[in-house]
């Protein structure tokens, strides 16, 4: 699980770490003094963000982000452990990230397995004052968290009335209630802001679940609530569906696309952690049954041919202001003025000129969520599903997409660097593979 790797209470050991000197900053810090110069606003070039990506890397990132601006960089990078040098590496990062574009705002975030772990700000060049924060999802603390119980989580729900997890305990019935209620408090310190704690048990013959209020919770840990009174405080409910009955499907589109999602990034995170062969076996028949739920939903979609093998991985750079679109099959990027009425017979996917300071494509593409190509099983990606009419909307670092191609063939791609380059000026860097071997 992802979450035996990583550091419980992350900001108190970055103020312990900092404090204590693990993370030393340099006395003759060389950005104090210039911070704030106003100088850089129109001295961007188009290889700053690229040239940067490749520095991160180079400092032991497994892949990088990069977003420069006038007034702000960020840097959004996978690191290949967390632990306590994650911070030292954070740092190292930011100052070189200030040396490329000394801005007001500079920006590190790091990542593990697509999970966001640390954060960290530094403000007007102060690198005296490093900011560090933990940026972990609630949903992904509270999973992290409970691998200390002996349980398998199999989903978290978080809202602002309810945190609800439904897992299989493994443990023995003996220290039941005593786990429960220790799995409460954690879940409660993770999203404290709840009103109600819900536990779902699943076993083949049925679930359990139980909830208690926060309030009940917080009051049994001052001991204001004794042992005698604890049945009065927890609510049992008793479910027919056992852990292997399922539904048959998902209720929309949405849902079954979320779950389609949920389940990919399972297996390719079992893969990454060298979790045994029967785990991602058992990940991959639920994989395949939330694809064929999702394929199932093709009134709106359209099929493609079949994926076959991944090709070569290629780069492209695609610029509002220059070549805004790509042809996968060719590899041929166009401008504006290349393009013809029917769009898609010239092109396949293309930039946005956004007002925004994000990037955004246009095409027939799907978000996969997190992912990379260079762990892409093209036995996992559907044949089916996507959109007829064409998508436009944000792409993100750290992110796999799939575009269907208006010769009916896939293409997967992935973000690897964004400049803005003009108020609404993008310029970015994908990698790219055509399915097929092309």
């Amino acid at each position: 699980m992802k979450g035996k790797v990583i550091f419980l209470l992350l900001l108190l050991i970055a103020g312990y770490l900092y404090f204590n000197g693990y993370i030393e900053v340099p006395d003759n810090n060389p950005y104090s003094g210039s911070s704030g110069s106003g100088s850089f606003s129109n001295g961007l070039t188009p290889g700053d963000a690229q040239n940067l990506r490749q520095s991160v890397i180079s400092m032991g990132a497994s892949d990088a982000y990069v977003s420069l601006s006038s007034g702000r960089t960020l840097v959004q990078f996978e690191a290949p452990s967390v632990g306590e040098a994650l911070m030292g590496m954070a740092y190292e990062i930011a100052k070189k990230a200030y040396e490329a574009n000394p801005v007001d705002d500079v920006r590190v975030e790091a990542y593990y397995l697509g999970e966001p772990i640390l954060g960290l700000t530094i403000d007007n060049g102060d690198f005296d004052n490093p900011e560090f924060e933990d940026i972990r999802r609630p949903e992904f603390k509270v999973e992290s968290d409970l691998w200390i119980f002996d349980v398998i989580v199999e989903d978290v729900t978080i809202t602002n009335e309810t945190a609800s997890v439904t897992l299989e305990y493994l443990a023995d019935g003996d220290g039941f209630w005593r786990d429960y209620f220790g799995m409460g408090f954690l879940i409660l310190e993770d999203a404290p802001w709840v009103e109600e704690i819900s536990i779902t048990y699943l076993a083949d013959n049925g679930s359990l679940t139980v909830s208690t209020s926060s309030d009940d919770l917080l009051k049994l840990h001052s001991g204001e609530i004794t042992t005698d009174e604890l049945p009065s405080i927890v609510h049992v409910s008793v479910g027919n569906a056992g852990k292997d009955s399922g539904s048959k499907c998902a209720p929309s589109k949405e849902e079954a696309y979320k779950l389609f999602v949920q389940a990919y990034n399972n297996v390719t995170s079992l893969q990454a952690n060298n979790a045994s062969d029967e785990k991602i076996q058992e990940a991959y028949a639920k994989y395949q049954k939330a694809r064929a739920c999702y394929e199932s939903f093709q009134s709106s979609t359209t099929s493609a041919a079949s994926s076959g093998e991944v090709g070569e991985i290629r780069n492209a750079t695609l610029d509002t202001n220059g070549a805004v679109a790509i042809k996968f099959s060719t590899g041929e990027v166009k401008g504006s003025d290349e393009i013809g009425a029917d769009m898609w017979k010239d092109v396949d996917v293309a930039v946005e000129p956004w007002c925004v300071d994000y990037p955004a494509l246009l095409g027939h593409w799907i978000d996969f969520g997190e992912g990379s190509l260079d762990t892409l099983d093209p036995n996992m990606v559907p044949t089916s599903g996507y959109p007829v009419n064409e998508v436009s909307g944000e792409i993100k670092a750290g992110h796999l997409y799939v575009n269907l191609n208006s010769d009916g063939t896939l293409t997967a791609f992935e973000l690897i660097s964004h400049e803005q380059i003009g108020d609404c000026s993008h310029r970015i860097t994908i990698r790219y593979a055509n399915f097929g071997g092309g």
